[in-house]
């Protein structure tokens, strides 16, 4: 007992990390607006770090959140919004997990009142876009199941979700036409088993701990996946998906009228085709012999 009473003033009296320093500043009371360059520097120490870092991050800007200051929450939450925009699954897992979304909605009335405030309203609007993207387009959605649950609660609740920016939704993911070789997918996936991990071990429950002894297995090569992916078979269905996109786009053109504008399904066409040929292009020029 004694042990960790001194553990527990250890941690009180412990100067704050940089991080949680760098996350007071961005949240200042003496804000009115975002810093965007400074919420990124956060989210590149996070990513840099990896570790704890996604954990503590997102954790520390609960405390924000369910304050009394909305300018410290509006800011608070703007910040949790650059951190998933720009930190990948080991934030995302951080958000789908049952001890974050009880904590972020813990200050939410058992029902919606008739003018909810900015706070909840920000907040149901960034949960709806967690829904449709992650939860739906990414690779790990197998992870982010409780952020499906909660929306399903508060909707049996009556709470009523706005409608999100299209371009907000965009940006959370990566676009779905963006072309990944086997090595990038392979990278990927390592770093969300290991981020997956690093939180298994930190809760350190008897479950998490045969959970986490098994990802270890895999991570390290002992044991192979039930659900291994097969990397050349997936680059080479992206590399269809662009052969098909580029017939697609030929078939427009050689319908367009000369001296009309091209449609925006067209110019949304044309637009994908030649990032992919930049990025193929890009991919050929790394890996040409240089001899």
């Amino acid at each position: 007992m004694s042990f960790n009473l001194q553990s527990a003033f250890d941690d009180l009296f412990k100067p704050p990390s940089r991080l949680q320093n760098l996350v007071d500043q961005a949240v200042s009371p003496n804000r009115d607006e975002p810093d965007l360059a400074l919420n990124l520097d956060i989210c590149e120490l996070v990513n840099r770090k990896k570790g704890n870092y996604p954990h503590d991050a997102v954790h520390a800007l609960l405390p924000y959140i369910n304050g009394r200051s909305n300018t410290q929450a509006r800011l608070a939450l703007s910040l949790l919004d650059n951190l998933v925009k720009n930190c990948g699954h080991s934030v995302h897992y951080q958000i789908g997990s049952r001890e974050f979304l009880n904590e972020l909605f813990r200050r939410f009335p058992e029902y919606q009142p008739s003018m909810p405030n900015q706070v909840h309203y920000r907040i149901l609007e960034m949960l709806q876009e967690w829904r449709v993207t992650l939860c739906q387009r990414s690779r790990y959605r197998e992870d982010l199941l409780r952020i499906n649950d909660m929306y399903t609660l508060l909707c049996r609740k009556g709470w009523r979700f706005p409608k999100i920016d299209s371009n907000n939704v965009a940006v959370v993911l990566e676009p779905e036409d963006s072309l990944r070789t086997r090595e990038e997918l392979e990278k990927e996936d390592m770093e969300a088993m290991q981020a997956k991990l690093q939180e298994l071990l930190r809760r350190a429950t008897p479950r998490d701990l045969r959970e986490a002894n098994k990802l270890m297995k895999i991570i390290t090569g002992y044991e192979q996946s039930s659900k291994r992916r097969d990397y050349d078979k997936e680059w080479e269905s992206e590399l269809q998906t662009v052969e098909r996109k580029v017939k697609l786009l030929y078939e427009f053109l050689q319908k367009a009228q000369p001296g009309r504008s091209l449609d925006e399904t067209a110019k949304d066409l044309l637009s994908k085709c030649l990032s992919s040929r930049t990025r193929l292009q890009k991919l050929i020029s790394e890996n040409e012999d240089p001899e």
